[in-house]
């Protein structure tokens, strides 16, 4: 096709020559086209197939409005073709195709749309019930477009970033720009988002003009150029929106272009005002085979020509409602185009020289005529048109209908941020009646289309978003107030719904191929909210969401139910407003955890690193996974443990121990200054959820630990619970501020000694105990004496600034030992081997306090507290039909059943928390939860694995502790 290449308007690069491919074919394209516009630019007017007729579908929009141009790019399904820039060598396919897009295999179903009534899978497919499992797999089989090859991996960058703004605008037409640029006067910082590539909006690709010396597209570069220029002002191009919450919370994504570093990027803003200036998108005409390909909105045919110089098609017939559609018929009868008549769906309102262009041309203009149906088998050929009543009609050889209803504002970031929208009669637009705190909108989204109007109402509204960040800008409100008024306001909308025909083939919805019949099926199956007939037909439910049928479908349920008690009412949009990636979601693949302030120097010494929770630890030092030799070093001489993930909390405050025996099960009135108190948390069910150690540092000043798993939760877990109780108590975080230590094994005084003047022995420091004291004299460290792997350790607490320094030090003084790092996998075979639980893996949702053996913890004589979790323990206290820890010893030594394996007799009983084989032991030993009855010393258990080939594996229950009964291990 030839190129209109002398066009001032275009956006494209001729000299830019790109290359996609399609139907094993080469395509040529150029810098700036789509992957849409340079199939069509190659003579290709069939792009897919529809989802459930497997109509043939063609270009209609070019914003990305349906799934008419889905197709897959590269491998990647459901791809808007007419809104993804094109890139050296595209691989392009059609979809949902048997054969090709020209022909289709499964074009027959077109026929067979009788069989296919609203919500007829809802009503026919159970009937008789054997009958359902054999539809479902074929409806599953069936649903969706495109599919995914289960090798296929995503290529390029995917970035993200969150900025923050006082004013964000969205929309980069005349209005946004506009407002943009009057709040930028204040010097506040302003971003604009533009989903297209360029600024303009409407004002971009129209030659009409703006004044006597001006086109419209020149009074949209020149407002571009001012925006870009300002200082004050950040762009984003190319970005459309993802969704707009409460507090002016706006996401959306940014797609790279050939100088950025990304392919694309999600954008997370935090905006202290929002303006929206999103325009209008065409409001689909209604008339049978309204989608058939050469059938286009008003836009995407005057666009493919000014924008990217294609001519739309030879010979022409327009069908529309709004003066747009006039211009552009002129305008593109001017390019080349033969324009056989404009038929007008108005009887009055048109602009009057508008209607003497088209005199001066020739073009025959009809009042109040409409089209009323599309032929042609795979592409239009003839047009119907008639008059609104139907009575008249002419049939008019063409190969491009152009068609609209005319004009519905972009409301979607309006619905998604929680805007009411009313029905308003004069434009027929959806139009807020009241807009969350500091967001204000401005533009054709109002109803304006005089462009003076529309700058005019984007200035005030940038104003507006100026004073609500705090500026005073009064009198520069009340002036662009005043010069709105004085301006041309709303322009009067049409009111046809849908052209005289039966509408059995009038698409409401070209996703889910929803007709006007259909519509009509649902209401008269007593359906008569949009919202729910939505959901009967599907319409509205595809990638385009309300795109196409979101104005269109509130207007027919109204008229075809003649409501007289309300107004149409519009349906909702949800989030994402438009399809995004789930890479760009994702981002490019950042660790999305934290790390302890030691993670570098674990690197260095050979750490094998896996995600726990939302920490990245260090599980193994070596590529032996069982860790013997970690073990066994701790058992014989001295190991260090990165324990920085611990919660760690101080609570201080005149009711901070009236919180503290609310939440923690033990009596915490009996912390004793200088000694440490284990306890646990339950929740109403009195199941464990966080156990730790409480030390009291002064009067009513306490410090604890939680869970690695918890510490995110505790703050909110102490207030939610002490909500109603008015006490005054302050509660500060300090799991990243503080790193932790862990010095065990029984070399392990000897190393602490070498660093510190303070007294570590057993008399000074014993087990259990609190110290803190000075390392080096320089370093202050909160020592605790605990012993979770069973032997004698040190537990140092220490600013993570301080973290570095002190693990040297001890790594340093630990040399002539051999001191050496273990890992948590280590850790969890030695605290197994002690007995000691970890929450979460010897407990679940089901077991309480008393299940896992530490109802000793639990103090019953404490009323007052109102101990949460203290009445359902007591409930439980004697039921016998709980589950129980028990230790397990396996008969055959040197094989531990992998954790989660069930234990059986005739059914499920119990299953595995944890087991080894134990190094210290040489035995294979663990603990598991079974039910109460099987949890005698000595009853052997069956346990089945499914890496066991159908074999069992046995163990029996034996009492724990398994290693050092008398603890005399960690109290030397």
């Amino acid at each position: 096709m030839n190129r209109l290449y002398h066009l001032p308007t275009l956006r494209v690069n001729p000299s830019e020559k790109l290359t996609l491919h399609y139907r094993k074919k080469n395509y040529d394209g150029i810098g700036g086209d789509t992957v849409a516009t340079a199939l069509f630019a190659n003579g290709v007017r069939i792009f897919g197939r529809s989802l459930k007729y497997h109509r043939p579908r063609g270009l209609y929009s070019l914003d990305g409005e349906c799934s008419n141009t889905c197709m897959a790019v590269n491998g990647i399904p459901n791809v808007r073709t007419e809104t993804t820039l094109l890139k050296p060598d595209m691989q392009v396919d059609a979809q949902n195709v048997q054969g090709s897009a020209d022909h289709d295999l499964m074009g027959f179903m077109d026929k067979l749309d009788w069989l296919m009534p609203a919500g007829f899978y809802y009503r026919t497919m159970h009937k008789p019930a054997a009958m359902w499992p054999l539809a479902m797999k074929q409806i599953r089989k069936a649903a969706g477009l495109g599919t995914l090859a289960p090798d296929f991996k995503m290529t390029g960058v995917y970035d993200e970033i969150y900025p923050k703004t006082d004013i964000c605008i969205v929309g980069g037409g005349a209005a946004g720009m506009m407002a943009a640029l009057a709040a930028a006067e204040s010097g506040k910082r302003v971003i604009v988002l533009e989903a297209r590539p360029w600024l303009g909006g409407c004002f971009d690709y129209r030659a009409a003009a703006y004044s006597t010396d001006k086109a419209l597209y020149e009074r949209a570069r020149d407002l571009a150029d001012q925006v870009q220029n300002s200082p004050n002002i950040r762009v984003f191009t190319h970005t459309p929106l993802i969704g707009a919450y409460s507090n002016n919370l706006i996401t959306a994504f940014q797609v790279g272009g050939p100088g950025d570093a990304f392919a694309e990027r999600y954008v997370e803003i935090r905006a202290e005002s929002v303006v929206v200036a999103t325009g209008c998108i065409e409001r689909p005409l209604l008339f049978e085979n309204n989608e058939r390909p050469g059938v286009m909105q008003v836009g995407c045919a005057h666009r493919l020509a000014r924008t990217y110089g294609l001519v739309p098609g030879k010979d022409a017939v327009f069908s529309v409602g709004h003066d747009l559609g006039l211009e552009a018929a002129i305008d593109l009868f001017d390019l080349g185009v033969q324009i056989a008549c404009v038929a007008d769906i108005r009887e009055d309102g048109q602009n009057p020289d508008l209607i003497a262009g088209l005199e001066k041309r020739r073009i025959p203009f009809l009042r109040g005529w409409v089209a009323t149906n599309a032929h042609g088998a795979t592409h239009v050929k003839q047009a119907s048109i008639a008059t609104l009543d139907g009575t008249v009609h002419r049939r008019i050889p063409c190969d491009l209908l152009v068609a609209s209803a005319g004009l519905t504002p972009v409301t979607g970031p309006l619905s998604l941020a929680g805007t009411q929208l009313a029905h308003d009669y004069h434009t027929g637009y959806f139009l807020p009646t009241r807009l969350p705190e500091k967001m204000f909108v401005a533009g054709r989204i109002l109803g304006l289309n005089a462009p003076l109007s529309i700058e005019a109402s984007g200035r005030l509204a940038g104003l507006q978003a100026t004073a609500a960040c705090g500026v005073f800008c009064e009198p520069q409100i009340q002036d662009a107030r005043k010069k709105l008024a004085d301006l041309p306001g709303p322009e009067r909308g049409t009111k046809l719904v849908t052209a005289p025909v039966k509408g059995r083939k009038s698409f409401i919805c070209f996703d889910e191929d929803t007709t006007v019949k259909n519509i009509r099926q649902a209401i008269d199956r007593g359906f008569d909210v949009p919202e729910l007939i939505k959901r009967f037909t599907s319409a509205g439910t595809g990638p385009g969401q309300g795109g196409i049928p979101g104005h269109n479908l509130p207007l027919y349920v109204a008229k075809y139910t003649a409501s007289t008690q309300s107004a149409p009412q519009a349906t909702t949009v949800r989030p994402p407003l438009t399809p995004t990636f789930i890479a760009t979601y994702a981002g490019s693949n950042h660790k999305m955890f934290k790390q302890t302030p030691v993670h570098d120097s674990q690197v260095r010494d050979g750490g094998v690193f896996r995600t726990i929770g939302v920490w990245e630890r260090a599980r193994y030092f070596s590529d032996d996974f069982t860790c013997r030799e970690e073990i066994l070093n701790v058992r014989n001489n001295v190991g260090i443990l990165d324990a920085s993930t611990l919660g760690k909390f101080r609570i201080f405050g005149p009711d901070a121990l009236k919180a503290l025996q609310r939440v923690y099960v033990s009596d915490m009135s009996r912390v004793r200054e200088g000694r440490v108190k284990y306890s646990a948390m339950c929740n109403d069910d009195g199941c464990v959820i966080d156990d730790g150690v409480i030390v009291k540092q002064g009067e009513n000043d306490y410090y604890f630990t939680t869970s690695t798993a918890r510490a995110g939760q505790t703050v909110e877990w102490f207030r939610y619970h002490t909500r109603y109780d008015g006490w005054q108590f302050h509660m500060v975080n300090l799991t990243d501020s503080m790193g932790v230590i862990n010095l065990s094994g029984p070399n392990a005084r000897k190393v602490l000694e070498k660093i510190t003047d303070a007294d570590v022995s057993n008399g000074a420091f014993p087990f259990s105990g609190y110290r803190e004291f000075m390392i080096e004299n320089t370093i202050p460290v909160r020592a605790m004496r605990l012993g979770f792997v069973g032997e004698l350790s040190f537990e140092l607490h220490v600013a993570a600034s301080w973290m570095q320094t002190l693990w040297d030090m001890l790594v340093s003084a630990g040399a002539a030992f051999k001191i050496r790092n273990f890992g948590v996998e280590a850790q969890n075979v030695l605290r197994m081997e002690k007995g000691h639980i970890i929450l979460g893996v010897e407990s679940e949702q089901r077991t309480n306090l008393l299940d896992v053996g530490l109802g000793v913890l639990w103090d019953r004589s404490k009323a007052d507290a109102k101990t949460i979790g203290a009445v359902a323990l007591k409930q439980a206290e004697h039921d016998p039909d709980r589950l129980t820890l028990v230790g397990i010893q396996m008969e055959e030594a040197s094989r531990a059943p992998r954790d989660g394996s069930i234990i059986v007799d005739s059914r499920i009983r119990g299953y595995v928390c944890t087991a080894r084989k134990s190094m210290t032991m040489d035995k294979a030993v663990g603990m598991a939860l079974v039910e109460s009855r099987l949890s005698d010393i000595g009853t052997r258990l069956e346990i089945f694995e499914d890496e066991c080939g159908g074999n069992r594996l046995y163990a029996r229950i034996v009492p724990m502790p398994f290693y050092d009964p008398d603890g005399s291990r960690m109290k030397m």
